[in-house]
């Protein structure tokens, strides 16, 4: 009898339980940071230090295939040359494989660029190969700084947002002795973008800065989430 009641609290505790278990949430991964539903749209207002400003629209469009990958490509609209980029999941994070403009398809598998990483907690680290806004690649690192920043912008306020940082240094001249070459051609690059759950990029900053002291001149870019369409 002792046993048979010892067997009877165990399967109420376990019953007890399953309905528990059932409500544990997993862990959050890339995936859930960058939707690849089709039809999903995103606006954003961009505003340049050198004083331009305007509107950029991403919008997702059918799956394919391209380079081996299950790809969704995203039609970017809104500046002068309209463009295409494809990213895939491909089990580590959220990878960009190509880009495709007027000139045609360009392969970015060797950049290893990634929207962000697997696993998605503070201090997911990556190298990549970045270019700054006249075509000179560098090394990258990037970083998620946190996942549970707050960000507001005129399509709302988001909370659990992933903060990435991307930082590296251009220079023009490599391999040289003269130091003083290298340092007047050298250019800073710091990035900073914000994901929300189930939205994607929701904000983006850029900066570059080329020179030091009186002499510095830099240039920023802002991105900010105006209109979020699923």
């Amino acid at each position: 009898m002792k046993k048979r009641f010892t067997l009877a609290v165990m399967a109420a505790i376990v019953s007890a339980l399953l309905p528990m278990a059932a409500c544990v949430r997993r862990p959050a991964t890339a995936t859930d940071y960058f939707p690849f539903r089709q039809g999903v749209t995103w606006t954003f207002r961009f505003t340049s230090s050198t004083g331009t400003t305007g509107e950029l629209t991403i919008t997702n469009l059918a799956p394919g295939k391209l380079y081996g990958y299950r790809v969704v490509a995203q039609q970017n609209t809104g500046g002068a040359n309209p463009y295409r980029e494809y990213y895939t999941d491909d089990g580590a994070g959220i990878r960009h494989v190509a880009i495709e403009t007027a000139q045609g398809l360009s392969s970015k598998m060797d950049d290893h660029a990634y929207v962000i990483k697997n696993p998605v907690r503070m201090g997911t680290t990556w190298r990549e190969v970045e270019r700054t806004l006249d075509g000179m690649m560098f090394d990258a690192r990037t970083t998620i700084e946190s996942t549970s920043d707050k960000v507001s912008v005129p399509a709302g306020t988001f909370s659990g947002c992933v903060r990435v940082r991307s930082k590296g240094t251009a220079s023009p001249v490599k391999h040289v002795s003269d130091v003083r070459r290298v340092a007047e051609g050298t250019v800073n690059v710091e990035d900073y973008y914000w994901l929300a759950p189930g939205v994607g990029p929701v904000k983006g900053t850029h900066q570059e800065t080329a020179g030091e002291g009186e002499l510095a001149r830099s240039i920023g870019i802002s991105l900010e989430l105006e209109r979020f369409e699923q």
